[in-house]
Formats: C-alpha cells, structure tokens, sequence
C-alpha cells in the first residue's frame, strides 16, 4: 500500500473516484470497478475513507487502455 510519504506530490497531481469518473465518463460503479482491476495502477493514498491516485499513472492507464481518450478531453 502506497503512503503519500513514499511520494510528494501537490494537490494538482492527485485524483480521487470523481476525478476518475470525469475523466473516463463512467458512472460511480463502473470507476469503482475499474480502480479494482489488476492493471490499475496503485492508489498514492489508500485510506478507508479516500483513495487518491497520481493523475500521470492514472492517464498513463488511459493511454495503455483506452487509446484516444485524449482526443476527447
């Protein structure tokens, strides 16, 4: 489990679920669904209450796994 002191980083760097649904345009189940998955990567906080991701791991995911998605945003 990542700890935000293995990693610095700024407000700006990090997503959580919201952030990830907005960007894959998915609903609540489906961004819970797919942050479960074995390719996703690892959340930088994993806490009971809050996961939040690095926003270049996750858009490097999108990029291996949803080709395009840039063109959309």
């Amino acid at each position: 489990m990542a700890t935000p002191a293995d990693e610095p980083a700024r407000p700006g760097d990090l997503i959580d679920i919201a952030g990830v649904r907005a960007l894959l345009g998915v609903g609540k189940a489906r961004a819970y669904q797919l942050s479960r998955d074995k390719s996703w990567p690892d959340p930088w906080l994993d806490h009971p209450q809050l996961r939040l991701w690095l926003r270049a791991d996750v858009e490097a995911w999108l990029d291996r796994h949803r080709p395009g998605w840039r063109d959309e945003h």
